[in-house]
């Protein structure tokens, strides 16, 4: 079985405050509270923090000798975004662990329920200490560095001692339980994270209290609920599962930048997504003295970039009709483009579509032809949205030579659209031009250069 120092847990609660506070007070007056550092105590004589400490590493740094405990960190530096790590290994290579206030029994513990196929004792991991990536909020749910273990089975052929994080599971001999309890600290996990793997499998994750618990439920021969994509999760075989950072002052809308600061003008701001501190983005706020709306800065505005071509000829004559796009309109809460919107987008030239409509605009993301290949193309890189794999498409008669390329960790996309008449472009689109335009949907992902 596996077990950690007895004294372990203890030990970390019994001093930790006095030297958490004081590096909190250096790196920003006024945020936080606890027991304060006398003028004699070595927090106070050391380097102070000239930024707010998103690692365990920087905490050695401003205080070299710093010991194991509990400090208060920031995620993205954000001043709003603050929370607890136990700090681990700083002699050596300092790790971050969230630390879990719910540390009854039933809180924050995994089970792999013996009988059946698998013989032996239940197997029971109960976690008080969470391994977590600071810069992701990724949690490894496989370190049982700060759990405690009891039951043993067999899951032929494997012994299995401990169940990773964020797991409930059985092979025919009763039900799996678990639960993920993050209450006490600031933040939530998705129940969607949770899917159901194995033979006959069956079970549940239920959340409740604002996304902060998430009851678990596993059973099959042998079958478990755990993250998405994990395969017979005992032992040390998990993976990485993703927490968000709840609360907080960060706007998500161009609405919560005017309603902090009445008269703000239209221009620039930083938004973050769902107020995620880990999900920035640069919004331009447009009309922010009547009703506010959110336009996704673009970057790349060079000849080739962020442009929709309908091109004249065949059954459209006229001359090629060219929309190039300097802003496109986001909504903050789904993250999809309103295509139609040309704001910030010029165009030039003009044709009747099949000899009959006249064209003078094309909607963004849309490659358009008549017997002749419309051109395309979405560069997201400089901003941290990518687009979907499945979200662009071919449409119109006769189109089955069109076609399109991803590129740049999908941030760009460029887009051929041929037919009698076709066109290439977002899903559920239908003659995207003038402001005939579909929703895209986007993704935030890494920052591209």
């Amino acid at each position: 079985m596996n077990h950690p120092k007895p004294s372990a847990a203890p030990r970390f609660s019994r001093h930790a405050k006095s030297l958490t506070w004081s590096l909190l007070a250096l790196a920003a007056a006024g945020c936080g509270a606890g027991d304060s550092a006398s003028p004699s105590t070595p927090a106070e004589r050391t380097q102070p923090l000239t930024a707010l400490p998103t690692s365990c590493l920087d905490i050695r740094t401003a205080q070299p000798g710093a010991p194991d405990s509990y400090y208060v960190l920031y995620v993205a530096g954000d001043v709003t975004a603050s929370w607890t790590a136990y700090c681990h290994d700083m002699a050596g290579t300092p790790k971050e662990y969230l630390a879990l206030p719910r540390k009854e029994p039933g809180a924050n513990f995994s089970q792999y329920t013996a009988g059946g196929a698998s013989p032996g004792t239940d197997v029971r991991t109960a976690y008080y200490q969470l391994r977590i990536d600071p810069a992701t909020l990724r949690v490894d749910t496989a370190d049982q560095t700060f759990a405690i273990s009891t039951g043993e089975l067999t899951h032929s052929p494997d012994t299995v001692t401990s169940v990773p994080y964020g797991v409930a599971m059985a092979c025919g001999g009763g039900q799996g339980v678990g639960r993920v309890d993050l209450r006490g600290t600031p933040f939530t996990v998705d129940a969607e994270a949770f899917g159901v793997g194995g033979a006959s499998a069956t079970g549940a994750a239920v959340s409740s209290e604002d996304g902060q618990v998430v009851d678990l439920t596993g059973d099959g021969f042998c079958g478990w609920v755990g993250l998405v994509g994990s395969y017979n999760p005992y032992n040390q075989q998990g993976g990485a599962l993703q927490l968000h950072y709840r609360g907080g002052d960060r706007p998500a809308t161009c609405q919560d930048i005017r309603a902090a600061r009445p008269g703000a003008p239209d221009g620039e701001y930083a938004l973050f997504v769902n107020k995620d501190p880990l999900k920035r983005w640069t919004a331009w706020c447009k009309d922010m003295v009547s009703t506010p709306r959110e336009y996704l800065v673009l970057p790349h505005t060079e000849d080739g970039a962020n442009y929709s071509q309908y091109t004249a000829g065949g059954n459209s004559p006229g001359t090629d009709v060219r929309t190039r796009y300097t802003r496109v309109r986001l909504n903050p809460a789904t993250l999809t483009v309103d295509t139609a919107d040309q704001t910030f987008a010029t165009s030039t030239g003009a044709l009747k579509h099949v000899n009959k409509e006249p064209v003078t605009a094309m909607t963004y993301a849309a490659a358009m032809g008549c017997s002749r290949t419309g051109l395309a193309n979405v560069d997201l890189r400089g901003t941290p949205f990518s687009v979907p794999s499945g979200a662009i498409g071919k449409f119109g008669p006769s189109s089955s030579s069109s076609w399109w390329a991803f590129s740049d960790n999908n941030q760009v996309v460029e887009m051929h659209g041929y037919g009698g008449c076709g066109w290439v472009g977002p899903q559920g689109s239908y003659n995207p031009f003038n402001q005939n335009g579909a929703q895209l949907p986007l993704a935030y992902t890494v920052p591209q250069p």
